[in-house]
C-alpha cells in the first residue's frame, strides 16, 4: 500500500443589518393624478427624468414647479424628499415626508423612506415612534425595533420585544443574533441584576430564565446556571430548551447517562430549533471522540436527530469514524451521504477513496468516473478511477486517465509521485517497458 501514500494522507485528513431592507418603492405615474395641465404634466415627467440620471437637483427643480401648480399633492413631496435623500439633505428629506404624510396619513411607503432617514442620521427616539407605527403593516418591523433599542442601551426593551416575537413567530436565527448582541453589550453585572428583577417580577416568564442561563454559561457560572435551570423547571417541567443548558452541564460532569437523558428531551422537542439541536449533536460528537465507549450513546443521538429533523448528517459521521480510524463505518456513512447529496465534491473524494481501501475497485472506477463528469478539473479522481482500473486489470484505461489527469496535480509532489507509479505500472501491464521506464525515472527523480 505504499503506492496509495497520497490517497492514505487525503483519507486522514450579518454583521447584523444596519435597517431593515424596505419594500422597493415604485416610481409614480403621472396617470396616479387627475385632471393635469401641460405645463404640469411636463415638469412631473422632467422630475422622473432627471431622478432616473441621477440629476437630483434638477428633478428638485421641476417638483418644485409641479408643487407650485398642485401643492396639495403628497407624491410631490414624497418623490421630492427622495431625490434629497438622495442628496444626504436628510432634514429637507424628513420635512417633505412629514408633508406627504400630513396630505396623506399611514402610507406606508412614505413612512419606510422617512425611517430610513431617522436611522440613517440615528435619530433614534423619532425612529422608535414611526417603526411601532410601520409594525402594524408587518409584525418583523419590531426586529428593528429590538435593534433600534440595543442601540440606544435599552437592553431590557430589546429583550422583551424579541420575547414578543419568539412568542408570536417562534424561534428565529437573526433574532437571537440581536439576543446576542444585547447580551454582550448590556454587561455581565447589569444583566444580571435585570432579569433577576425580571423573574422576581414574573417568574412565570420562561425567557427570563433562560436569558439569565445564557449569561451564566458565558461567564463560566456553571453551578448558578445549573441552579437557575432547575428553578425554571419547577416553574415548568417542559420546558425543554432548559435541556440544552442541562446536557451541556451534565456531561461536564461527566454524567453521561443524564447528559443523554437531556439530549434526548432536546432532540424530541418542537420548541428547540434544528440549528441548536444540531450544536448539541456536535458536542456529544467530541465528547465521544475522547470516550468511544460511549458510541452506542452516540448512534442513538444520530438516529433521534435524524428521526426528528430529517437532516442529513452521514458526511459528519462519516468523517469522524474517518478519523477514529473505523474505515467500515465510515464507508457506510459516507455511502449514505452519497445517497442524499450525489453532486458534495468532499463526499465524493472521502466515498471513491474509501472504496479503493475496500478494494471495491468497480465500485470506485464507476463513482470517480461519475465524479469526473462533475469536476473535470480534479486530479484526484482521475488517480483514483487509474488505481481501479489498474487492480481490475484494465492498463489502458488507467493510462488515459491518468494520463489526462496528471496536468491538474498543482504542488503536489506526493499526488505526483502516484500518478508516475500508478503510470509506471500500468505501463509494465501493457508491456510498454520503455515508457514505464521513463515514468519508474521520474518517479525517483521526484523522491530523491
Amino acid at each position: 500500500m505504499k503506492r496509495f501514500a497520497f490517497l492514505g494522507m487525503l483519507l486522514l485528513f450579518s454583521p447584523l443589518a444596519e435597517a431593515q431592507e424596505p419594500t422597493p418603492l415604485q416610481d409614480v405615474n403621472v396617470d396616479q393624478l387627475e385632471d393635469v395641465t401641460d405645463a404640469f404634466q411636463e415638469s412631473f415627467f422632467e422630475a422622473l427624468k432627471q431622478k432616473g440620471i441621477e440629476n437630483y437637483d434638477r428633478a428638485i427643480a421641476a417638483l418644485d414647479k409641479c408643487i407650485a401648480l398642485r401643492p396639495q399633492e403628497s407624491i410631490l413631496y414624497f418623490e421630492k424628499g427622495k431625490n434629497e435623500a438622495a442628496l444626504g439633505n436628510t432634514q429637507e428629506a424628513e420635512n417633505n415626508y412629514l408633508k406627504a404624510l400630513q396630505l396623506k396619513a399611514n402610507q406606508r411607503d412614505i413612512m419606510e423612506a422617512l425611517y430610513e432617514v431617522y436611522y440613517a442620521r440615528q435619530d433614534f427616539d423619532k425612529a422608535i415612534d414611526l417603526v411601532q407605527d410601520l409594525a402594524k403593516f408587518d409584525i418583523k418591523y419590531k426586529e428593528d425595533l429590538a435593534r433600534i433599542y440595543v442601540r440606544k442601551g435599552a437592553f431590557k426593551e430589546a429583550l422583551d420585544v424579541l420575547d414578543e416575537l419568539d412568542e408570536a413567530l417562534g424561534k428565529d436565527a437573526y433574532r437571537n443574533q440581536i439576543r446576542k448582541q444585547a447580551m454582550a453589550l448590556s454587561g455581565g453585572d447589569y444583566k444580571e441584576k435585570m432579569l433577576l428583577d425580571a423573574i422576581a417580577q414574573n417568574p412565570q416568564n420562561e425567557k427570563n430564565y433562560l436569558n439569565l442561563i445564557y449569561i451564566y454559561s458565558e461567564q463560566g457560572k456553571t453551578q448558578q446556571a445549573y441552579a437557575t435551570a432547575q428553578k425554571l423547571l419547577k416553574v415548568n417541567p417542559k420546558a425543554d430548551e432548559v435541556h440544552l443548558a442541562l446536557y451541556k452541564f451534565h456531561l461536564e460532569q461527566n454524567d453521561v447517562a443524564r447528559a443523554f437523558q437531556s439530549l434526548e428531551r432536546v432532540m424530541k422537542s418542537s420548541k428547540v430549533e434544528a440549528k441548536a439541536k444540531h450544536s448539541v449533536l456536535n458536542d456529544f460528537l467530541i465528547f465521544v471522540d475522547r470516550n468511544p465507549e460511549f458510541e452506542p450513546e452516540l448512534e442513538q443521538a444520530i438516529a433521534l436527530f435524524s428521526e426528528e429533523e430529517a437532516t442529513d448528517v452521514n458526511e459528519e459521521l462519516g468523517a469522524y469514524y474517518l478519523k477514529n480510524n473505523d474505515k467500515t463505518k465510515a464507508l457506510s456513512y459516507y455511502e449514505a451521504a452519497y445517497k442524499k447529496n450525489p453532486d458534495d465534491v468532499n463526499v465524493l473524494r472521502n466515498l471513491v477513496l474509501l472504496q479503493l481501501q475496500a478494494q471495491q475497485f468497480e465500485n470506485a472506477a464507476a463513482l470517480s468516473e461519475e465524479a469526473l463528469a462533475l469536476y473535470p478539473a480534479q486530479a484526484v479522481f482521475y488517480l483514483v478511477y487509474g488505481v481501479a482500473q489498474n487492480a481490475l486489470g484494465k492498463a489502458q484505461n488507467a493510462v488515459d486517465y491518468l494520463e489526462m489527469g496528471i496536468d491538474y496535480v498543482i504542488e503536489n509532489p506526493q499526488m505526483q509521485a502516484d500518478f508516475y507509479s500508478e503510470l509506471a505500472r500500468a505501463y509494465e501491464t501493457l508491456g510498454n517497458a520503455e515508457k514505464a521506464a521513463v515514468y519508474r525515472k521520474r518517479l525517483t527523480n521526484l523522491t530523491q
